[in-house]
């Protein structure tokens, strides 16, 4: 009886669980889990990456330890009586053993100067690690504009589809009632349709039909665009109708903060500092070196006399400033070249992630211009058309209009209207590529 209790309490909550309802997002929530995608993980770890180089870079300064230790059966080595162990016995190798044999060792280095290699490595990965924050900057914004895309694709589709499934509707009607008149049954005082009106309605017919079935399959194509971006395979779109964005329309296009831009110029920054580090190259590098070591075997005896060579049994430590120097002076001038040759590709570059950037922005800003423009001249339109297509179907309610009317009122609202809504979507996206090119979008979900 209990276990019959909790599973009626729990009915409801696994119904609903079950048979939930698909996630409607907003824009905002679009974007938002579109930049948590893949893509943007992937600009995340390129990103992290480049941080664990600026720690390696770092770490360049600090001291290097290695340490070296073993251990292994001990030969059997004795001093001769009365030689002061200037003689063992036995005099080579022979396979005699007795006990264990050990030894441990440790060297440290400590850099002391580089002449500019550790520093120009450093500044080099911090411009690198600044140049990946900007690309996983401008995928955020790349992610942002898909986003855009697909949210308003959908609601355009369905607009559209609403739209013809009710002029579908209501030019069945009209199809219904010519092929009444041109029977004559009703009895409306006018002579019998001819022919070529009813095929001109059917044709209409048609089109429309057509037309509602490129608005469904663009609707597929947007749905399943924003399912891949948000990683949900149930997502949809809020039941908000499709509008404009308010928005002013800015008197610039503002490219400054553009990400890519940033990204090229922190990047050529860095191909200056290795450009450096190579210089470098030709100047030996100056540390602080120190050692320690001990090694014991039972089986060996000890010399008496520091100036005895035994490698068995010794003990000590030592520090000197050592100077470590590859002179390779061809090979250096070629590495510096080569280097000095990639930083001014780098600089290149830079300068055209910057026109390319302003590009974007002035194309933005003139797609965002006509847009608007466009939005504002397809609602007169539209209106136009629909109070038109008003008067024609009222017309033909009495039988006083004729079918190339009805379809040419259609015609014209199906057209507006589908210009209002395309342009409707090619502003709202213009308003997020504007937002993008100023460098509105982060990777770290954060807006400026």
């Amino acid at each position: 009886m209990r276990s019959f209790v909790i599973g009626v309490l729990l009915l409801p909550s696994l119904a609903q669980a079950v048979f939930a309802a698909p996630a409607k997002l907003t824009l905002e929530q679009v974007i938002a889990k579109a930049l948590a995608s893949p893509k943007a993980e992937m600009a995340a770890g390129d990103r992290d990456a480049a941080a664990a180089r600026v720690d390696e870079a770092d770490a360049a300064r600090l001291p290097r330890f290695k340490a070296t230790a073993f251990a292994t059966v001990s030969p059997e080595i004795r001093c001769v009586a009365n030689t002061m162990c200037n003689e063992t016995e036995p005099k080579n190798f022979a396979f005699r053993f007795s006990g264990l044999f050990g030894s441990a060792q440790l060297d440290i280095t400590q850099p002391l100067y580089t002449f500019g290699k550790i520093a120009h490595a450093r500044s080099a990965a911090r411009a690198g690690l600044s140049a990946q924050h900007a690309l996983a900057d401008e995928a955020a914004g790349d992610l942002a504009v898909d986003a855009a895309k697909a949210y308003w694709g959908v609601k355009a589709a369905r607009e559209l589809s609403g739209m013809l499934d009710d002029g579908i509707d209501e030019i069945g009607k009209a199809l219904e009632q010519l092929e009444d008149r041109a029977g004559g049954s009703k009895g409306k005082g006018k002579p019998d349709v001819a022919i070529q009106d009813r095929q001109r309605v059917a044709v209409l017919l048609a089109e429309a039909k057509v037309q509602r079935a490129d608005a469904q399959q663009a609707e597929g194509e947007a749905l399943g665009g924003l399912r891949a971006l948000t990683g949900l395979a149930d997502a949809d779109v809020d039941d908000a109708q499709l509008a404009a964005i308010e928005r002013k329309i800015p008197t610039r296009a503002d490219a400054d903060h553009r990400p890519q831009a940033v990204a090229a110029k922190t990047g050529a920054r860095a191909a200056d500092e290795l450009a450096e580090m190579a210089v470098s190259g030709y100047y030996p590098d100056v540390a602080l070196v120190a050692s320690g070591v001990i090694a014991k075997a039972q089986g060996v005896d000890d010399p008496p006399s520091v100036f005895a060579n035994d490698p068995y049994n010794r003990s000590g430590v030592g520090a000197v400033i050592a100077m470590q120097w590859a002179f390779e002076p061809w090979t250096a001038a070629a590495k510096v070249a080569h280097a000095r040759a990639d930083a001014r590709k780098a600089h290149a570059q830079s300068e055209l992630a910057a026109n390319g950037a302003r590009y974007d922005a002035d194309n933005a800003l003139a797609d965002a211009t006509a847009a608007h423009d466009k939005v504002l001249a397809a609602a007169q339109g539209e209106q136009a058309a629909r109070t038109w297509l008003a008067s024609v179907l009222q017309a033909e309610a009495i039988g006083a209009a004729e079918s190339k009317d009805l379809a040419d009122a259609y015609i014209a609202w199906f057209q507006m209207r589908a210009r209002w809504a395309q342009a409707v979507f090619q502003w709202n996206v213009a308003v997020v590529r504007l937002d993008r090119a100023a460098g509105e979008f982060h990777a770290a979900d954060s807006r400026r």
